[in-house]
């Protein structure tokens, strides 16, 4: 099961089946992209991406969640 969720500042992708949430973040410098293992529930992996790139951070979240 796969649940996403988008808004014009945040989304989260999350894949139950493999126990991982991929979240678009809005910072001070940007996007971050947050990969978290919510079984262990533990940050695995973060990128940060320019203010004009948001739609290349959702991107590379689905890609990160597999959704």
């Amino acid at each position: 099961m796969m649940i996403s969720q988008v808004s014009t500042q945040n989304a989260t992708f999350i894949n139950v089946l493999y126990g991982i949430s991929a979240l678009v973040t809005k910072i001070q410098k940007g996007y971050a992209v947050t990969l978290i293992d919510t079984d262990a529930e533990q940050i695995v992996a973060t990128k940060i991406y320019p203010p004009a790139m948001y739609d290349q951070a959702v991107a590379y979240a689905k890609k990160l969640a597999n959704v």
